[in-house]
Formats: structure tokens, sequence, C-alpha cells
């Protein structure tokens, strides 16, 4: 008689637990509570660039990442990294820069050949480090983690200019060791600035953001003497651009993300 009671309270207990989880479950699937997440953002921009940069470059691209912490409040911290390329030099920049070395819009190689391969081919390239905070204001109830990504940041931009002189057609002055000083090296205190729309839930492979980001550079001159000016340039300089973004997010840990266990 007693094993036949515990075999039905056995049972009686089973189906209770699994009417509950079942509950829990359908709860879980349609709310994503706020959590705190270590993630890390791979990224693409497209960068139109503005003020003194814009007199000596064009538009250029960026690849980077940024990691951080989003936390339960959804205020977050991160470290991001940019790689800028593709920028094409100002026909400007080149013949100031290239004055004393050219002859009639050409550059003259070891072979004493006349080329225009540096002016065709040299490229804006630099590198950013920014630390940013930031907050996601959230739309929805459903989805806490998601919703309006706003960030501000202060770091450092270094860029340069990435001057192409091929193995085969080498210009003597611009080998390695001299070319420095005609690549307009520029470092400068900068800050930075986002706003966008971020989506993150469980399907990690669903976590993304876009939006647009804003650099403002404070910037010098970095190199001890500039062969165009003969002397170090110590002109101060203000650049900025303005970025068109998107990111992959993937969250590296996640701590209580549907902390909603609770049942109807």
């Amino acid at each position: 008689m007693m094993i036949k009671r515990l075999f039905l309270f056995l049972i009686c207990t089973v189906l209770f637990s699994t009417n509950v989880f079942s509950q829990i479950e359908t709860r879980v699937s349609k709310t994503d509570s706020a959590g705190l997440f270590v993630i890390l953002t791979p990224n693409f921009t497209y960068n139109i660039v503005l003020e003194d940069l814009q007199k000596d470059y064009g538009n250029n691209l960026a690849i980077g990442t940024d990691i951080g912490i989003k936390m339960k409040s959804n205020w977050s911290i991160d470290f991001g990294f940019k790689y800028y390329f593709g920028g094409k030099v100002s026909q400007e920049l080149l013949d100031s820069t290239f004055k004393y070395l050219h002859v009639d819009g050409f550059l003259i190689d070891k072979n004493e050949i006349r080329s225009n391969e540096v002016f065709q081919y040299s490229e804006f390239r630099g590198v950013s480090f920014h630390l940013q905070v930031g907050k996601v204001i959230s739309v929805t109830k459903r989805y806490r983690n998601s919703g309006i990504w706003i960030k501000m940041g202060i770091g450092v931009t270094q860029h340069f200019m990435n001057i192409k002189n091929s193995r085969e057609n080498e210009v003597l002055s611009l080998q390695k060791g001299y070319k420095e000083g005609y690549d307009k090296l520029t470092l400068g205190f900068s800050l930075y600035q986002f706003i966008g729309y971020v989506h993150m839930n469980k399907r990690n492979l669903f976590c993304m953001y876009g939006g647009v980001d804003f650099m403002e550079n404070f910037a010098k001159r970095q190199r001890q003497y500039d062969y165009s000016l003969m002397r170090k340039d110590n002109s101060k300089r203000f650049e900025a651009m303005i970025g068109f973004k998107i990111g992959w997010i993937i969250p590296l840990y996640r701590h209580n993300p549907h902390a909603v266990y609770y049942y109807r």
C-alpha cells in the first residue's frame, strides 16, 4: 500500500513539475530580460572625411573590433580599435609633398625611368583606439538588451600616407629610412560618438548593430623633419570623420540574461 502511494506521489510530482517547467520555458522564450554580457564586436565602417583631413585624403574604409561589457542596467563600457585604409591621397598633397622630387609630374626611379606609381597608388592608413561608455535604451519589453545604443569615448588616432614604392620601380629618395620624411605621420587626441540600433537575443548569430559614428581628432605632425617643408611641421590640425558602421556582436559570456523565472 505504501509503495502504491509513493508511486502515485512520484507520478503526480513529475506531472506537476512538467507543467511548471513548460510554463517557465514558454515565458523564457517570449521574454529576453536585461543581463550582463561580455561582448566582442567586429565591425566595418565607411568614413566621410571632413575638415583638415578632407584637404589631404578622400573617404576611407575601416575594419575594427570592440571588446567590453554590457551591464544588466544596459550601460556599456568597451575598448574600441579601428584600422583605416583606402583613402586616396589628394593631388594637392602629392604635389606639395614631392615637389622637390618630381619632374613634369613624374618621379625618377633608380633606373632613371620616369614613374607615376607613387602618385597613383599611395593611400591613407591609420589606426585609432578609444575607451567608450554607452547606454542601450530598450524600446520593447520583449527585448530588454536591444534598442537605441548611444556611446561616447576618448582616445587617440594616428594616420599617415602609405607611400607605394615597389621593388621593380624604386625611387631612391623614398626608400626605407628616407620616405618617413614624406609620409605626414599624424597623431592626436580624439573624441568619439556613436548612435545606432543594437539587437541582442539568445540566438547569438542574430546579434548585430548598426549606426553612425563621429570622430574629432586634435592632431599634430610627428616627424622631426619634413622634406617638403625643409623643417619640422609644427602646425596644429583639426580633423573629423563621419562613419556609417555595421557590426556583429559575439557574446563571450552571459550572466542570467533571461532571469524572468515566474509562470502564468
